[in-house]
């Protein structure tokens, strides 16, 4: 079961400049900011949004781009971009450049953007604490396997006692 879940983790293959962009579609979602009253919470970008953010910036960058090119460069019937756009591209995601031609940069990204996704989803702890047994060279089994006894020894501690009394446990750290 463990091992299923390992595979679930693993980054998908970014080989081509289509694959990276809608990767970023996939992942990256509309700020609250960004969304109007009647758009629903979490939902993706569309290319218009992408564009209108290109062209918005357009002033300093001399960039623009319409959203039918970017539907192109998505499906991969463009793609070969104009360094410009990847620049415009990757600003308007929050992403460097380098995202669309360096398999590195593409991967630290990947890792960068499932990590601030962990943030969303999860307890901000529990990312850390993640964060710090990887970092101690944990094998992601170790590390889940630790993960799962400290939940349920915050649900046992929760079923004990009122909930202000597991952050008390948190102040003599």
């Amino acid at each position: 079961m463990v091992e299923d879940r390992h595979v679930e983790l693993e980054l998908p293959s970014l080989d081509t400049l289509a694959a990276r962009l809608e990767y970023l579609f996939d992942k990256i979602r509309p700020s609250p900011e960004e969304l109007s009253d009647s758009d629903e919470a979490g939902r993706r970008y569309t290319n218009k949004e992408i564009a209108d953010k290109i062209n918005a910036a357009s002033g300093a960058t001399g960039v623009t781009i319409s959203a039918a090119y970017i539907g192109e460069l998505r499906r991969g019937v463009a793609n070969d971009p104009r360094m410009s756009h990847v620049r415009a591209l990757a600003a308007a995601f929050g992403v460097n450049s380098g995202y669309f031609v360096d398999e590195a940069a593409a991967r630290r990204v990947q890792d960068q953007i499932g990590l601030l996704n962990d943030l969303r989803r999860m307890d901000v702890k529990r990312v850390a604490l993640r964060q710090v047994l990887t970092d101690s060279g944990l094998s992601a089994t170790d590390t889940q396997l630790i993960e799962q006894m400290v939940a349920r020894l915050r649900a046992v501690a929760g079923s004990a006692g009122p909930e202000g009394s597991s952050d008390a446990s948190d102040d003599r750290r």
